[in-house]
């Protein structure tokens, strides 16, 4: 359970540690631009939208850390009256938790809950009720005996002139609905503000973070300002919320932070990886996700970090799927070990592969025009000048990746991964 960190807050973290994470964020502010939303003639989707959110309510209920037994319910409003929030598997509820408030801010942790269990649940102030209606639900996991689920990918959203309304709704249409979200990083432009977060990501999204829990990475343009006071403040994560691990069903997930493509607190990360992998390895399936791809063919290029550092640990390992955006483009490799694409004869149903998938989806809300994917020899697949989104389903030894089009869910990719030690292991 990701704790509650209002200590830090209270404390301003003192003076002398602010301005040095305030020189460390603008050190790093301007370094990789070509993706900072610019003037647009057509209006996108986010921007047309203009939401009358109840009286008193800033922020409509958002979850974090879904995990077997407990969820957080987090929501901004200045509405008088003790903030509460009822839950329960029906509409009547029966369950009734005080959130803890930090000025507007209030946090609500759900504890004592049943895995597999679908929970409705409500926000109230006082005996008002700011918050309600079928959306407002979770379903808690099931735990490592869970073989069968699945869950989304995307990045760079949270452009104010982009079009992530769309992969929102999108999202929201499949079936069955996914269980979490994964966010490769520039999670709201353009600076990663805190005060930018309701208008670019928290309002547009609101169907969707009320009933999907998004486990965020921090991109470049979340580093512009200082991520100990923006980025940290809106998400309630485990760890050190730079890197953290959870785990979802027979799966282990990792989010780590490549800060402006020269990976944050490098020693300590890379070495926090190696223990997490390490400590992992009976996870049936294993994937990691974070900003900045380390081999592609998009028009960012190579991250010569990366590679270095994380590519050798994801080969010894055997990590089964990478998540990147960074590019707002779409691209999946062959297969990735020491370098160089293996099993291409297999593509795109691959048994047993030898090598590592890499897939960069970040055309989540302002797919590049202008800059075509040029295919080098890792590169299978890809679309350029989409808005998109990637679907991820697991059924026991089996894992399909599908990318499909926020306009429209046409099918941009498919492809599947099969472990037949898995497939051994289940027969047994």
């Amino acid at each position: 359970m990701a704790r509650i960190r209002w200590s830090r807050v209270l404390l301003a973290v003192m003076a002398a540690v602010v301005f040095a994470g305030a020189a460390e964020a603008k050190k790093h502010h301007g370094d990789d631009d070509e993706d900072k939303p610019k003037k647009k003639k057509k209006k996108s989707t986010t921007a047309l939208v203009n939401v009358q959110l109840p009286d008193g309510v800033t922020r409509l209920p958002y979850l974090q850390s879904l995990a077997t037994d407990s969820v957080l319910v987090v929501w901004t409003a200045t509405a008088p009256g003790e903030p509460h929030v009822d839950f329960g598997p029906t509409d009547t509820y029966g369950s009734t938790v005080r959130a803890t408030s930090e000025g507007a801010r209030h946090v609500a942790v759900l504890r004592g809950l049943r895995p597999g269990t679908l929970y409705q649940y409500r926000v109230r102030a006082g005996e008002r009720v700011l918050a309600a209606g079928p959306q407002y639900q979770f379903r808690t996991g099931e735990g490592p005996v869970d073989t069968r689920y699945s869950f989304f990918v995307t990045g760079d959203v949270g452009d104010p002139e982009g079009d992530h309304v769309k992969t929102a709704e999108s999202i929201l249409r499949a079936d069955p609905l996914p269980e979490f979200g994964l966010i490769c990083g520039d999670v709201v432009y353009d600076d990663g503000r805190s005060e930018d977060y309701d208008a670019n990501l928290m309002t547009p999204w609101r169907n969707l973070l009320c009933r999907i829990p998004l486990w965020p990475a921090l991109g470049n343009h979340d580093w512009h300002v200082d991520p100990e006071n923006n980025f940290r403040r809106e998400w309630y994560l485990p760890n050190n919320e730079h890197y953290y691990s959870f785990n979802w069903g027979n799966a282990h997930f990792i989010a780590l932070d490549t800060r402006d493509d020269d990976i944050y607190d490098l020693p300590n990360q890379v070495a926090w990886l190696e223990r997490d992998l390490a400590a992992n390895r009976g996870a049936a399936w294993t994937f990691v996700y974070f900003h900045h791809p380390g081999i592609t063919c998009t028009y960012k290029g190579n991250s010569k970090p990366v590679v270095e550092h994380f590519l050798p640990v994801f080969d010894r390992y055997e990590v089964d799927v990478v998540f990147n955006g960074h590019a707002h483009t779409y691209e999946r490799l062959y297969p990735i070990r020491a370098g160089q694409p293996v099993d291409k004869q297999q593509e795109p149903n691959y048994v047993d592969p030898r090598g590592t998938i890499y897939i960069v989806s970040g055309a989540g809300s302002s797919p590049k025009e202008g800059k075509p994917t040029r295919r080098c020899g890792p590169t299978v697949v890809a679309r350029d000048e989409t808005l998109l989104w990637t679907l991820v389903e697991v059924d026991g030894a089996k894992c399909t990746i599908r990318s499909r089009t926020s306009d429209g869910d046409q099918p941009v990719d498919v492809m599947t991964l099969t472990k037949t030690r898995l497939t051994q292991r289940s027969a047994r």
